[in-house]
């Protein structure tokens, strides 16, 4: 008798009248919600159940209800029968989605991002931040912070904010704005290790710079180091050097040649086609950018016979060009910022330890050694433009070996903070060799112990040799901050002072190169022909992006 009643309910006819009293739409003998897609066996009572218990709260009156329930059943019409039809289907999956949609997505992406990087901040023992700042495409100044710390055994670097500054640019504002994101977020600042600038007076002010508000506000002594490679960068600046009349009349040249008019630059083009150049153009010098002066003097060069020839049409007059002493310096000039910046590109990419860029500057300044040594003997061994020039030319070498001096010089008087740090670097590979260490950043880490542990570190050979063998794979792998955080890892807990130095280190950044990469895709996301989007948007674009 029961199954007989049950089968008499599952083949009850559907009413249309449940459609508008309470939203439910007949599909397969099955009374279908078209708010919530639940199967509901066909009977007035259920149904009217279902939607006082799940929906009719959701409306204010009888009007709003009618007229959402039309929607949305109309809406489940058309799904039923879009279901029934695959060419349908993969026509609406081809649609693109509504901007709406597309903002909604980016940002609930972009908030559980935050909302674990926060949850992990929290969690970590110890972080560290880079900050620079920029302007946008609406001048307005943009603070990226980025943070590297230590989670589930790798080491993370995020971005954490990408914030607008209003006004000024001061110490005071960028400090406003740095511990008014952290508060927000619920993140404890005194966890903070190291911060890393690119030393403008406002970063690394002696009084109101925000490193040493910053400093003030955290309460304890943090790891201030300034971008090893904006240091590089200053060092290689020739401005102030005898051999800048060489880059001033490169600059000009080029300038005629490229920016002048539209004109002269379709027939210097033409020219390097004609006369068979492996080039069909010079680029511009930009001081900005940091390969551009090396990139523009080779290209000058490799088109030096070509420049001549078009010059002399233009009737453009540089007597420079057929000066000995001033080819000679154009030939080492073109050497020497290859050199350059082959150290720049070294330096850059994410993941760069602090002690794999101090060993990159202390290999620079033995092969400046070693540089000089070479133009002193005429041997041009390491300077092959300079080396094919002096096969028939005479090279007077008494201006490149002084600015030679003066740039070994400026190498060794800059990076006075990773100098300061070395031996602390030096630790993460080599903690057995490690002595007389100044402490005074991790004075607030406890780590009254460190001595001890140091010690037992030391005498057994198990231990020792685990370092051994970490230098020697760094030599092969492409992931050394991994490599050295798992040897840390391996040693046990009665090293938990040693591992947590070791932990602060690794955080710690050596540049602001992510600060600048930030800064790149923030100008393609927020560019001129998208300069409307808001702050938390196009945050959220850079987050999502990076």
């Amino acid at each position: 008798m029961a199954s007989s009643k049950k089968l008499k309910l599952d083949v009850r006819s559907f009413q249309e009248s449940w459609t508008l009293d309470f939203g439910f739409v007949s599909r397969d003998d099955r009374a279908v919600c078209a708010l919530c897609c639940q199967n509901v066996v066909c009977r007035t009572s259920s149904l009217k159940r279902h939607f006082e218990t799940k929906h009719e709260k959701s409306f204010k009156d009888d009007a709003e209800k009618r007229e959402f329930l039309k929607k949305a059943v109309v809406l489940k019409y058309c799904l039923v029968i879009c279901q029934t039809n695959p060419l349908i289907i993969s026509r609406i999956k081809d649609l693109p989605v509504s901007a709406r949609t597309v903002e909604r997505r980016i940002t609930d992406m972009a908030t559980d991002i935050t909302e674990q990087q926060s949850a992990a901040l929290k969690a970590a023992e110890v972080f560290s931040v880079a900050l620079d700042e920029s302007v946008d495409i609406n001048d307005s100044p943009r603070l990226a912070v980025v943070a590297r710390y230590c989670s589930n055994g790798e080491i993370h670097e995020e971005l954490c904010c990408l914030k607008s500054m209003n006004g000024s640019t001061k110490g005071e504002d960028v400090l406003n704005t740095f511990i008014k994101h952290f508060e927000h977020r619920d993140i404890d600042i005194k966890k903070i290790f190291s911060i890393t600038t690119d030393g403008a007076p406002a970063m690394v002010g002696i009084h109101r710079g925000f490193v040493t508000l910053a400093e003030q506000m955290i309460g304890h002594p943090v790891m201030k180091l300034h971008c090893i490679i904006h240091q590089e960068n200053l060092c290689a600046k020739i401005s102030d050097s005898e051999l800048n009349d060489v880059m001033s009349t490169v600059t000009k040249i080029v300038n005629f040649l490229v920016a002048r008019s539209a004109k002269t630059h379709r027939q210097f083009r033409s020219l390097l086609e004609e006369m068979g150049s492996a080039y069909r153009d010079v680029p511009l010098h930009c001081s900005v950018r940091w390969f551009s002066r090396g990139k523009v003097l080779w290209r000058f060069v490799k088109c030096l016979v070509e420049i001549k020839v078009f010059l002399a049409t233009q009737k453009q007059t540089y007597p420079e060009l057929e000066d000995d002493k001033w080819l000679a310096k154009l030939m080492f000039l073109v050497d020497i910022t290859a050199h350059l910046n082959e150290l720049n590109l070294r330096l850059q990419g994410s993941g760069q330890t602090v002690i794999c860029l101090f060993e990159e500057w202390k290999g620079f300044i033995s092969k400046l050694d070693v540089y000089t040594q070479d133009i002193q003997t005429a041997s041009f061994l390491y300077f092959k433009h300079l080396k094919a020039f002096s096969v028939d030319h005479q090279v007077n070498t008494v201006e490149i070996e002084m600015y030679m001096r003066n740039l070994t010089s400026r190498f060794c008087s800059r990076f006075q903070d990773f100098q300061h740090f070395g031996s602390l670097f030096s630790f993460l590979i080599k903690p057995e060799s490690s002595e007389n260490l100044n402490l005074t950043a991790f004075e607030w880490m406890n780590i009254e112990d460190f001595e001890m542990q140091l010690i037992d570190l030391k005498a057994p050979l198990l231990w020792t040799s685990n370092f051994f063998d970490l230098r020697k794979s760094l030599e092969t792998v492409e992931n050394k901050q991994k490599g050295i955080l798992t040897c840390w890892e391996s040693l046990p807990e009665k090293f938990g002072c040693l591992k947590k130095m070791a932990t602060g280190l690794l955080c710690s950044f050596g540049s602001t190169y992510l600060c600048e990469q930030i800064f790149s895709h923030m100008k393609y996301v927020l560019g001129p022909h998208r300069n409307r989007l808001t702050e938390d948007h196009s945050e959220a674009c850079v987050q999502l992006k990076v």
